[in-house]
């Protein structure tokens, strides 16, 4: 068979690229990616032990920060480590099918994030502006449906995506300009136009990222509106400050997202290396970000952190 002919033969492989343009700096790019999966990892399986090892943090709020590090760590595992390889060792081949199922989890992770980011903006709307019902209303069986509802809708809207990526024709030397998978760099490697798998990802974004954004927009209006009525100051600032951890999460999530879609976009127009930048900060930034927010920002979690720190420097 050709090199020019269309495969899709299992054993077809993907090279990934890299950053285009950049080769040469891959080992000065590979610290500060090496320094954010360090801290993404263990930033994130601390949290996730100290909230389930700590009684007192069994509660509905630290349950949807427990799941969001379970996701975030999922990504961690998934996709850095090759990143690192890709940056270190230089193009590196991956099995085409192995492709398009890590393309399904980095959507899949993607979409439970956001469903786990809506569930915890419900969650301070309801601790803000509808206190007395708190206990009746965020119970543990509503945080175990949450979580079930979350995994069976990313599953259902991801799945088509990588199925659909997978029909297209590729050519049997298929070069993909990324440190791993990422949708829109795989597709502009097919050998025609993929009207039909963008034109879902839109679909996907208008039923799933739009809603999610405004429902947790709506949610933090309802929750700034409730606190600016409040006469006391330090009642104000308690609940701004508990909030605050929140907002910088959702923006750091949801604007790399935004970002990496536009720049996807039009990569015909900008630097390759850019885009790539831009979508490999996605899956790195916001796992980096929510364990020090959180485990900084969050009083009772940080305190249990010192707590434990202490007592193993004692013992040692």
């Amino acid at each position: 068979m050709s090199t020019t002919n269309y495969s899709q033969e299992e054993s077809m492989e993907i090279l990934l690229n890299g950053f285009p343009g950049l080769h040469e700096l891959h080992h000065w790019i590979w610290i500060p990616f090496f320094i954010l999966f360090l801290v993404a990892s263990v930033g994130n399986l601390t949290v996730l032990l100290v909230i389930v090892r700590e009684q007192s943090l069994h509660e509905p709020m630290y349950y949807f920060i427990s799941m969001l590090s379970s996701v975030n760590l999922f990504t961690d595992i998934i996709l850095l480590p090759q990143a690192l390889v890709v940056l270190w060792f230089g193009p590196y081949s991956i099995n085409f099918d192995a492709c398009f199922v890590q393309m399904f989890c980095i959507y899949f992770t993607a979409g439970m994030e956001s469903t786990v980011l809506v569930l915890m903006a419900y969650d301070r709307y309801i601790a803000v502006c509808k206190p007395l019902r708190y206990s009746s209303l965020v119970t543990n069986v509503f945080v175990f449906k949450g979580c079930f509802l979350a995994a069976v809708r990313s599953f259902c809207v991801v799945l088509p995506i990588p199925i659909l990526a997978r029909m297209l024709p590729y050519c049997s030397t298929t070069i993909v300009n990324n440190v791993y998978c990422e949708y829109f760099a795989v597709i502009s490697a097919v050998c025609v136009q993929a009207i039909t798998s963008v034109s879902y990802f839109f679909i996907l974004l208008a039923l799933v990222g739009i809603p999610d954004a405004s429902i947790i927009g709506l949610s933090y209006y309802m929750i700034v509106r409730t606190a600016l009525k409040l006469k006391s100051r330090e009642a104000r600032w308690k609940i701004f400050s508990t909030c605050s951890s929140h907002a910088l999460v959702i923006i750091s999530f949801y604007l790399l997202g935004l970002l990496s879609i536009i720049l996807g976009l039009v990569e015909d127009r900008i630097p390759g290396y850019i885009r790539v930048l831009c979508s490999a900060l996605f899956i790195t930034v916001p796992p980096t970000l929510n364990p020090l927010i959180y485990g900084i920002r969050t009083k009772d979690i940080w305190t249990v952190i010192v707590k434990l720190f202490k007592n193993n420097l004692t013992y040692f």
